[in-house]
């Protein structure tokens, strides 16, 4: 046998000590003994690699406490993106009446709407998921309790009696170091509670993102002129990118909600249309609760167009990035079939006077299920970046497909881990333990196939991971 052939025989042991060693890699394989079995040789090595690098969460949400203490429902209901909009399914405000009211309270709204019935029917549908059965099973063993949602929910809620140090152990298990936090969803808890989850993760860095819709909603319901309006909202942009206009710091970027609610995004640089629309909104407020999601969208189209539009310039002018909700859904407060990530196509380019500008633009949620598109976009144009959240972790064992689709085309540079992580803490350590995990297995086929070496491999790992990150939002190292 030659020395090339007995390197390729190596066992998976050994080849993790030609690497050198870590705790957190060495700990991780000694829990995927039959991941591991099933592996070509070369994954083991690169794996452990990988797993002990930094991650930089590209787009993420503030976790509060008021899961600390759960049941198996509430859970799965919070944890899952077809539990999310429970409320949506109800008058407003119904649903929050039964959460937090009496016995009798909750008879007479069950009576009414069945709530429970539906609750039910979706929590019982989520616990039939795959995604739901391989969570139990990973967090059984961190939490070293019996692999049941039961003993799962009855462990983590005895670790939730010290929620904040819980929360820390999952950032510090999957080694997270810098997290963009996009502050305009922090579920009505306000600056507070975003500075102590940021407290709560320390030796990892929050960095704050914008949402121009949270901008919006200070000065959509005045009955203001619209010149008054569109003089404060630029004085806010700036407070929020120059100053600590956000929640008492700065911004490192926008993010922005409209794609779910227009479709294709044209910029508008004319005001004329956004006062006209400025104006149909202040004669159309008794009238919004009644009218359909698209109705009401249109009456504020030109005017959101026209705030997007001037919140991009300014990011343009400071080199900031603007991350893009596409792909994903939130159904039914959102028309799905506006999420194309295609329909950015317009932004990315941001002409004017016969010229692309190109502002940097990072379309979130990989744009799924429409990944190959978002793709595809983040190919043809240089400014435009593809972010791994909401498939990361939510695909699961298929990440490694879909890393695989990613990585046909966009270049190694421009690819951003994230997850998107809201409500839950597990949704983080999800996404990193998932993540790393079959980013190397992706990364392992690229080098069986000769297509990378080794240390390539391991070099896109940290592009994909956190050095891209750090370029694109000019963060320190």
């Amino acid at each position: 046998m030659t020395e090339h052939q007995k390197d390729t025989h190596a066992s998976p042991t050994s080849r993790i000590q030609m690497t050198g060693s870590n705790k957190s890699g060495l700990y991780h394989l000694q829990h995927l003994p039959l991941f591991l079995s099933r592996q070509e040789p070369e994954f083991a090595a690169i794996f452990e690699a990988v797993d002990a690098l930094p991650i930089d969460d590209t787009h993420c949400h503030v976790i509060t406490d008021q899961d600390a203490i759960t049941t198996p429902k509430r859970y799965l209901e919070r944890i899952s993106l077809a539990g999310m909009p429970m409320a949506a399914y109800f008058p407003k405000g119904v649903y929050t009446e039964w959460l937090n009211g009496d016995e009798a309270r909750r008879h007479d709204l069950n009576r009414m709407y069945d709530i429970q019935g539906k609750v039910d029917a979706v929590t019982g549908d989520i616990s039939q998921g795959i995604f739901i059965k391989f969570l139990v099973k990973e967090l059984a063993q961190f939490l070293g309790c019996e692999a049941t949602l039961d003993a799962v929910i009855e462990a983590r809620n005895d670790r939730g009696k010290n929620y904040w140090a819980y929360v820390n152990s999952l950032f510090c298990d999957v080694n997270y170091e810098n997290i963009m936090l996009e502050t305009g969803y922090h579920e009505d808890r306000g600056g507070e509670a975003i500075a102590r989850f940021e407290e709560a993760i320390v030796p990892c860095r929050s960095n704050r993102i914008s949402r121009i819709e949270e901008i919006q909603r200070e000065f959509f319901h005045l009955d203001i002129s619209f010149d008054e309006f569109e003089e404060r909202y630029i004085k806010r942009l700036h407070e929020t990118l120059d100053g600590n206009g956000n929640f008492g710091k700065k911004s490192y970027g926008m993010k922005s909600y409209l794609l779910p609610f227009i479709g294709l995004i044209r910029p508008l640089h004319d005001r004329n249309p956004a006062k006209v629309s400025w104006e149909a909104l202040r004669s159309s407020f008794s009238k919004l609760p009644d009218m359909d999601r698209e109705s009401a969208a249109e009456i504020t189209k030109d005017l959101r167009r026209y705030t997007f539009t001037l919140a991009l310039e300014e990011c343009l002018k400071r080199d900031m990035p603007m991350q893009i909700h596409a792909g994903d859904g939130e159904a039914p407060d959102v028309v799905l079939r506006n999420q194309d990530p295609f329909f950015l196509e317009e932004v990315v380019r941001f002409d004017r006077d016969n010229m692309m500008r190109m502002p940097k633009i990072i379309p979130l949620h990989a744009g799924y299920p429409s990944v190959g598109k978002a793709a595809w976009l983040s190919h043809l144009y240089p400014n435009c970046y593809f972010e791994l959240s909401i498939m990361t972790p939510h695909v699961h064992q298929n990440l490694y497909q879909r890393y695989m689709q990613v990585m046909e085309v966009v270049p190694l540079s421009k690819i951003l881990f994230a997850s998107d992580a809201y409500h839950i803490p597990e949704l983080y350590w999800l996404a990193g333990r998932w993540g790393k995990r079959y980013l190397a297995k992706a990364l392992t086929d690229y080098v069986v196939g000769g297509s990378l070496s080794v240390e390539e491999a391991i070099e896109a790992a940290k592009m994909i991971l956190y050095k891209n990150n750090r370029k694109v939002y000019g963060l320190d190292e």
